[in-house]
């Protein structure tokens, strides 16, 4: 048995390593220049999402679900902020002030606000155009900012043509802040907004031409544009919004996502059960405007700050979450907001330190090559399961480990080693494949290759699909050609059946003379079985025609019969102690071989049985040939006959099929002149078809000779 050299093997290792290496830190460069890319990144982002939402997962387990706080949860999970509220443009809203509403009723809402004792109110809402309600709507709004004095404001900026849009006249004078709500700059590759730039690092105030606030100079002037989050944390806290900027900076800051909560909808006023779903306290504008708010709501509004922005279907920017296939933009920004009053934004792990904890993941399992599968197995599963732990410990402390990063680092090179140490040491299996893939099929010398007790006498019942081929005229044809074309021309054609057979993942048990035995569902299990073995037939028909058209060498063009039949099977080794053959037994092994000869009887290409077919109808062109009654057997069996997949059949054929139904329906009602003109044209449409040439034969027959108490199967016995 050919060795392999350790040298040459430990130098692939290492050349694997080495170009793994330069891979992961390519692609951390990478993501250094666009935070935003990167495979190791959207890996990570995966496991993010899976790790904040597992206690939901595990939550069934205990006496409540969707419990983001469940286990665990509690440590890493947090609900939204109470002092944190959003005035939600609601579809109840909507439908009541319509679409976009009368900015006079955000002078309203913010008058109402205010008496209620709202610290702050940030306005995620573009007021770009002049009010469709006319100048005196506007002015309305307008006056009302001025008068509140903690109302923050948005422009927009359209960063493809360098465009800004300030709001309608006199808002931005009026507003305490001037904000951009833009989060293009943060969307992840995923869609997803993971990080936020609380300040633009590009764009200062003083660079939006036309810019008129109330904020002063000293304080606003030279800073980038602010986002809504730190806005709304100036104006609650009170701390000057460049002393906001010292304190967080202008670089993305990774998102802590708070949990989603399920509040009753409209407390102030509705009887009924219905719900919002939101991170954060949803207080619908129409509820605000006409004063039907809660306790709990008007104690929410007190001191607190007020996100404006909507919630309703299709009138909000959509952003997926780790929660929420589509989350509104305000709760982005309300999750900003929270994390600044908390302190927890997520904290990057140092970037040299994370990167010499990959470098040390990748060449981990290829220093432990030399020990056996097992032990590396559990170094490395170990080593993830504690490192997992730690992910979890660390953002229990807000800060980002990159586990995700980790897994891929230490989980690729295992995957490689385990892989390369399975080759190396698996020689020996390799001689005894390629031994005993003389006498059994591949799969059957796999499963003894990993379990050879197997190699025992015996065998166990398992319900099964068989398959018959058998080459029509066989006998004839051995008397016509010379021995060595005849096994010449049967390696053609048994080559080709085993080929499809295999092609469908069947198994072939043997060669009987012209007939190819085989079967489905063993060793392996195959759910599916009875549909690859019909499958398997049907391809057999087109390999026996592609044969016939281009084996040319050979004057005779044979037909094959196919007999395919599912049922309870016994399948093992069986034999003597000495000889051993992987086969299958049983009476629905006989019946395959009896169905394949049957199609003599309706001279038919397939046949295939109830068992096998009752639920395939529905997957394929197929006809009914009739009920068939074998020796031995009282009971008969309904088979039939499939043509191709479900719609691909050829246009001749499903002509054919169509008045073939029709004369099969007059037929078996007794109208036995009626089917005649049917089946004579499915005849015509399909010429030389057996079973439509059979039912003429025996409609004719039963015209002329009434048949009496026929329970409408056929004895193979009779004659056709």
């Amino acid at each position: 048995m050919k060795k392999t050299n350790p040298g040459t093997s430990s130098k692939y290792v290492f050349i694997f390593g080495a170009c793994f290496t330069l891979l992961v830190l390519f692609s951390m460069l990478f993501e250094w220049v666009n935070p935003r890319a990167g495979w190791l990144r959207s890996f990570n982002n995966a496991w993010v999402d899976l790790r904040i939402n597992t206690p939901k997962y595990l939550s069934v387990f205990g006496s409540d679900s969707d419990d983001y706080a469940y286990s665990f949860g509690k440590y890493i999970n947090k609900p939204g902020d109470n002092r944190i509220s959003e005035a939600a443009i609601d579809a109840h809203t909507l439908n009541a002030l319509g679409y976009p509403f009368p900015r006079k009723y955000y002078g309203q809402m913010i008058e109402k606000l205010n008496k209620l004792g709202a610290k702050i109110i940030v306005m995620d809402v573009y007021t770009i155009d002049p009010d469709r309600a006319g100048p005196a709507s506007d002015k309305s709004y307008v006056d009302a900012v001025a008068k509140a004095g903690n109302v923050a404001s948005i422009i927009n900026f359209d960063r493809a043509n360098m465009k800004f849009e300030l709001p309608i006249k006199g808002l931005a004078e009026a507003s305490k802040y001037i904000a951009i709500a833009n989060m293009d700059e943060t969307v992840g590759r995923d869609g997803n907004v993971r990080k936020v730039y609380l300040f633009d690092p590009q764009i200062t105030y003083s660079d939006v031409p036309g810019l008129k606030m109330r904020c002063p100079v000293t304080e606003c002037g030279m800073l980038g544009l602010a986002g809504l989050s730190p806005v709304a944390y100036a104006g609650y806290t009170g701390m000057p919004l460049n002393e906001v900027f010292k304190k967080f900076g202008e670089e993305p800051i990774s998102l802590n996502f708070r949990y989603p909560s399920v509040r009753k909808a409209h407390p102030g006023w509705s009887k009924d059960k219905s719900t919002t779903y939101s991170l954060y306290r949803q207080i619908s504008v129409k509820d605000i405007l006409d004063g039907k708010l809660s306790d709990e709501e008007k104690a929410a509004i007190k001191g607190g700050i007020i996100m404006v922005g909507s919630t309703a279907t299709g009138a909000y920017d959509h952003y997926p979450s780790p929660f929420f296939p589509n989350m509104p933009g305000v709760e982005i920004h309300a999750n900003s907001v929270d994390n600044m009053l908390n302190g927890d934004f997520l904290k990057p792990l140092n970037q040299f330190l994370l990167t010499i904890i990959l470098v040390v993941c990748i060449w981990l399992p290829i220093k432990l090559r030399a020990h056996s599968i097992a032990t590396i197995s559990t170094v490395v599963i170990s080593l993830l399961v504690f490192l997992c732990f730690l992910d979890l410990y660390l953002l229990h402390k807000a800060y980002e480990f990159a586990f995700g990063y980790i897994a891929v680092c230490l989980g690729v090179p295992f995957v490689f080693i385990t892989v390369h140490k399975a080759v190396v040491e698996g020689r020996e299996k390799k001689w005894i494949k390629n031994t005993f893939g003389q006498y059994l099929s591949p799969k059957v010398v796999e499963m003894i290759t990993k379990d050879p007790s197997k190699l025992s006498l015996g065998g166990e019942k398992r319900d099964m699909t068989a398959f018959f081929l058998d080459l029509a005229g066989f006998t004839t044809m051995s008397e016509k050609l010379s021995p060595e074309e005849l096994t010449s021309m049967l390696v053609e054609y048994l080559s080709a059946f085993t080929d499809v057979i295999l092609k469908y993942d069947g198994t072939v048990d043997k060669y009987i003379g012209d007939c190819v035995v085989a079967f489905w569902n063993a060793p392996l299990d195959q759910a599916d079985h009875r549909k690859l073995g019909v499958l398997a037939a049907i391809d057999c028909q087109k390999a026996m025609k592609r044969l016939n058209e281009s084996l040319t060498q050979f004057t005779i063009k044979p037909k094959c019969r196919v007999g395919v039949n599912s049922g309870p099977m016994v399948v093992g080794n069986m034999g003597s102690r000495s000889r051993l053959s992987y086969t299958v037994m049983g009476d629905s092994v006989n019946m395959a071989s009896r169905m394949e000869g049957a199609n003599k009887y309706f001279h038919s290409k397939i046949m295939t049985s109830e068992m096998t077919f009752g639920d395939l109808k529905d997957f394929f062109d197929y006809r009914y040939l009739g009920s068939i009654r074998v020796v031995g057997k009282a009971i008969p069996t309904r088979v039939y006959e499939p043509f191709a997949a479900k719609g691909e059949a050829a246009p001749e054929e499903r002509t054919m099929l169509t008045h073939y139904a029709a004369g099969i329906e007059k037929f078996y009602k007794g109208d036995y002149a009626g089917s005649l003109p049917d089946f004579k044209a499915a005849q015509a449409a399909l010429p030389g078809d057996g079973p439509s040439q059979f039912y003429i034969d025996k409609a004719e027959l039963f015209t002329r000779e009434p048949i009496k108490d026929w329970d409408q199967s056929f004895n193979l016995t009779e004659k056709g």
